[in-house]
Formats: C-alpha cells, sequence, structure tokens
C-alpha cells in the first residue's frame, strides 16, 4: 500500500503533519476525515525514504520513558490508541510529540503499531521495530516493551561509562596539544631575534626545536588545511563499503584499545540477537536485523556469513568460529546454548558477562592511555623547554665571557 506525507488541519485550524499508509489520495482524504482532519496536500512517498520533518534527534531517555510508560498502560489494560493519546499529551519533546501523534492517527487508520512504528525510523530503530512486531504476532506486546525498556536502559548505560570513561583524558589531551601547538607556532619563533642578535651556536635540540617552530609558523595553515584535506578523504574512503570494512578491521587490531572495541561489538552482538530471539523473533530474521544494527563491518560481515551457514543448515556457533572475531568463551557459550535449546539463556549471559566486564575494561583500557599519552605530550613540551634553555644558557656564558 502506498505511503503517503501530509499537511491537515483540524476544525480549529490546528495544522497537524505526519505520513499515513493509505490506497490512494482520496481513500487518504477519506483516514483523516475520519479523525478530523481535512487533508490539505500530500505526497507519496517511496518505501526506504523516511519522513524529513520527523529527523529531529530523539534523545534514549525520551523514548526509555515513552516504552516504560507505554508498557505500563498496556499492562493496566489501556487500549493503545488512548495510551498514545495520553503520553502524547505528557511528552515534552516536541518532535516526539509530533511522532507520537503521527503514531496514533495510523493506528485509527487501521495499521498495525509496528508498522506505524516504523514509518518513523529516526525514533524507532529497526530492532525496536522488529521485537513490537515479534509481540503483536505472539500477543505478548507487555513482555515485548519490556524486554525493549532492558535493552534501552543497557544501550544507554554503556553509551554513558563510555563517555564519562573519556571525558577526562580527551580534554586532557586536547588542551596539552593545543599548548604544544601555540609554543611552537607563536611563542618559540619570538626567541628566534634574540638567538640572531647574540650570534651564538646554538645547541642542536634547540636547532631542530626552532627549524620545527618556523615550518609551523611559514607552513602552520597548509599544515592544517592538509590535515583537513587528509581526514575528508578519508572519511569519503569509509563511505565505500571495501574502506569501511578495512578501517574497521584495522579498529579491532589497535594495541590495547582494540581489544576494548572488540568487546563492545561482542556485547551488543548478544545483547541484540538475545532480545530479539527471546522476543519470538526467528533466528534467520533476528540475525538480518542484527548484521544492519553491528556498527563494526567486521563484525557485521561475520553475522551475515552466520546467517547464510544457518540457512544452510549449519550451526551459529560453527559460522562465528570459522571468522576468527569471537573468543573462545562465547563460541563455547553459544555452542552450548545451540545443544541444549537454550540460546536466548545463553545469549543472556554472554550479555551479562560483558556488561559487567566492559564498565572494567574501559576504566582499565583509559587507565594505561591517560598516562602514555600525557606522558608523550609532556615529554614534547619539556624537552622544547629544556632546549630553549640550554641556548639561553650558552648565549648568556658567551656574553658573560666577552
Amino acid at each position: 500500500m502506498p505511503r503517503y506525507e501530509y499537511n491537515a488541519i483540524d476544525d480549529y485550524g490546528k495544522k497537524a503533519r505526519g505520513t499515513m499508509f493509505a490506497p490512494d489520495e482520496g481513500g487518504l482524504r477519506a483516514l483523516l476525515a475520519g479523525m478530523g482532519l481535512h487533508l490539505l496536500d500530500a505526497r507519496e512517498r517511496s518505501p526506504g525514504s523516511g519522513l524529513l520533518l520527523f529527523r529531529k534527534g530523539i534523545r534514549r531517555s525520551d523514548l526509555i520513558q515513552f516504552t516504560f510508560h507505554l508498557k505500563t498502560l498496556v499492562a493496566a489494560g489501556v487500549p493503545i490508541v488512548a495510551a498514545l493519546g495520553d503520553l502524547a499529551d505528557q511528552t515534552e519533546h516536541p518532535a516526539f510529540r509530533d511522532v507520537i501523534q503521527d503514531i496514533r492517527r495510523n493506528l485509527q487508520s487501521g495499521a498495525g503499531l509496528s508498522d506505524s512504528f516504523a514509518l518513523h525510523p529516526s525514533a524507532f530503530p529497526e530492532i525496536y521495530v522488529s521485537i513490537v512486531r515479534a509481540g503483536e504476532t505472539t500477543g505478548n506486546l507487555e513482555s515485548a516493551l519490556a524486554d525493549l525498556v532492558k535493552f534501552l536502559t543497557w544501550q544507554e548505560e554503556l553509551s554513558r561509562t563510555i563517555k564519562q570513561a573519556t571525558y577526562y583524558p580527551v580534554t586532557v589531551v586536547c588542551a596539552v596539544a593545543g599548548l604544544i601547538f601555540i609554543l611552537f607556532a607563536f611563542v618559540f619563533p619570538r626567541f628566534l631575534t634574540i638567538f640572531k642578535t647574540a650570534q651564538v651556536e646554538l645547541p642542536l635540540p634547540t636547532r631542530i626545536v626552532i627549524a620545527v617552530s618556523v615550518f609551523f609558523r611559514d607552513y602552520g595553515l597548509f599544515l592544517l588545511a592538509g590535515a583537513a584535506l587528509g581526514l575528508l578523504l578519508l572519511r569519503l574512503y569509509r563511505r565505500t563499503e571495501s574502506g569501511r570494512l578495512r578501517m574497521d578491521g584495522w579498529k579491532l587490531r589497535i594495541p590495547v584499545l582494540g581489544k576494548l572495541l572488540r568487546a563492545i561489538e561482542i556485547s551488543q552482538f548478544s545483547h541484540y540477537l538475545a532480545s530479539l530471539f527471546r522476543s519470538g523473533v526467528e533466528m534467520t530474521q533476528s540475525l538480518w536485523v542484527v548484521e544492519k544494527l553491528i556498527g563494526n563491518r567486521v563484525i557485521a560481515s561475520v553475522v551475515r556469513d552466520a546467517r547464510e551457514e544457518l540457512i544452510a543448515g549449519g550451526a551459529l556457533s560453527a559460522a562465528l568460529r570459522k571468522s576468527g572475531e569471537f573468543p573462545p568463551m562465547v563460541l563455547r557459550m553459544v555452542s552450548a546454548g545451540e545443544t541444549s535449546g537454550n540460546l536466548d539463556e545463553t545469549l543472556e549471559n554472554v550479555s551479562s558477562y560483558y556488561d559487567q566486564e566492559i564498565p572494567l575494561a574501559v576504566k582499565k583500557t583509559f587507565a594505561v592511555l591517560e598516562p602514555v599519552v600525557i606522558l608523550v605530550l609532556a615529554t614534547v613540551v619539556l624537552g622544547a623547554a629544556l632546549s630553549f634553555f640550554m641556548a639561553l644558557y650558552k648565549m648568556v656564558g658567551v656574553m658573560g665571557g666577552r
């Protein structure tokens, strides 16, 4: 059925915008009229396009709150349409309020809840829609929404843990790097006049620092432009499938940091797959959704290969083992889950393990990286300063001898 993006108005002059499935524009006009709305204009949207109106950032905290309250209202026996009306009135985020109201209108027109959520991919990701669809199919929407609350809360806590761990070291590194740039670009070149006037043979470290400072002074803008161009080219290369695959592979092999990135990706894999499979989504369909959600293309390609292996009659653990990207502990647990028939429970155990392991790994990784980076930057600053003190000391000594 075609999907239309529309603008409408009610009897009191209040405007309404959204997207809705309808057989044609006349059918859309009739559906809106049944809701007390008068169609102003409409245009058909392709299936892959999202609604531009709602491409504003919806915070995960808003989505968690919405899902929790929707679960509570469904458990209390409140009809979905009425529940969405209450939630729209309570939502403080204007863009999210428009989304909820549009979902409510789609339900009134006869669309399913998951299909209505799917119209707004910027607010409701693929895994959210899949779990809600599974809850609708099995008649256990309340349990599906409870799983979503748990899953979204885990995502929020993981994001908060990483931000808290990286905030201080990133701030320190940026501050010290800025200090180095100021010293080499503006401070050290001012000493050149003094050294030239004194006509003293400068020590080798001082000459090296001066050469670097002069380079920054004369070619600093070109250096920044070159760095910006390099970053732009790198981003363009990463947009290609081969480029992203290669760069994501490099990330996983970075010393110290790569181990942490791999643990985060595997944690996401186990959480995604456990949530979908437990909600009743068939395993190959679950793997298809997980492949789209995994950020690292190397791990995503492993998930794709695992899905193809399952379709061909193979086992999930065997497909994951072939890749060499998953640790032995995860492989053993997945294999045990397949053998016992409790794969969803096994994946939950993997998720629980990484929920405890990742915060410790984040703190440990940055506890190692932070002093190393600061030491390197401090050594550069101290070395440059000492080289100038050496030159000044020699210059004072020569002038005193004269």
